[in-house]
């Protein structure tokens, strides 16, 4: 099992990114290897198989990194299968009620928190011999499960949001916020910044944890130092791009005919 819960309840700051093309299981080690805490594998905009998941995820346990899955939508398969292969946890995008927000608990917990289908003998177990009462609960207390604020109708429902059992973490996509709130690509307007900040202070409030994607480094710093506990920094494309892309151009600079 994964010890996310833990270690954010402690107050520690876990750092992670985002991986929607790479599909070597190795990169897992990579990531390790540079100190992230965990990596999400993006199944919303990304294009995985079933057996890519569980073969990055199968990567992840070996070196010593938690792997998250973005689902696509909510929907008991979507919920169950990366589970099933040994998950941490979930991101779940578009969240937008309450009862939303149940439906990912009923279909990712087992009960009797929720209904999630039992296989023990599989993955997520790392195919042992377990102790059924003991197992479930222990997986129901360790699955991570993160939401996402994406919206302004999102955001106006953080409180009841938050208030779920099971929901661990409210992520701010701030891209798909800036759109539905009619400034795209604005990430630093204040009127993003005033929806952030709210979700900063209901996760205060209800002892549930925040979180945010970006690329720019220093904005991210920003949010951590408001609170934010559970933050992801860059993707496998940016990371991969803008390296080679900086490294190219301060070579050509320095290049003289």
């Amino acid at each position: 099992m994964y010890n996310l819960k833990r270690r954010l309840k402690e107050g520690n700051l876990l750092v992670g990114t985002m991986i929607s093309e790479l599909r070597n299981p190795n990169v897992a080690y990579m990531l390790s290897q540079c100190g992230y805490d965990f990596f999400i594998i993006d199944n919303e905009h990304g294009a995985y198989s079933p057996e890519t998941l569980s073969d990055l995820i199968a990567a992840a346990r070996g070196a010593g990194i938690a792997p998250l899955v973005r689902i696509p939508e909510i929907r008991r398969e979507t919920i169950l299968k990366p589970l099933d292969s040994g998950a941490a946890g979930l991101l779940v995008p578009q969240v937008n009620t309450a009862k939303q927000a149940e439906e990912i608990i009923f279909h990712a917990k087992y009960p009797p928190a929720g209904n999630r289908g039992v296989a023990l003998r599989r993955a997520h177990s790392l195919y042992g011999r377990v102790k059924p009462a003991e197992y479930l609960k222990q997986a129901n207390e360790e699955t991570f499960i993160a939401v996402q604020a994406e919206s302004p109708t999102a955001v106006e429902n953080l409180d009841s949001i938050a208030a779920v059992l099971g929901v661990d973490a409210i992520f701010v996509g701030p891209f798909d916020l800036s759109v539905s709130l009619g400034i795209p690509g604005e990430v630093n307007h204040p009127r993003e910044v005033e929806a952030i900040d709210r979700v900063i202070e209901v996760c205060r409030q209800r002892g549930t944890i925040s979180g945010i994607h970006l690329f720019d480094l220093e904005a991210l710093k920003k949010w951590v130092q408001k609170g934010m506990r559970f933050v992801t920094y860059s993707s496998d494309v940016a990371l991969l791009a803008d390296a080679g892309a900086n490294g190219i151009g301060e070579l050509k600079k320095s290049f003289k005919k």
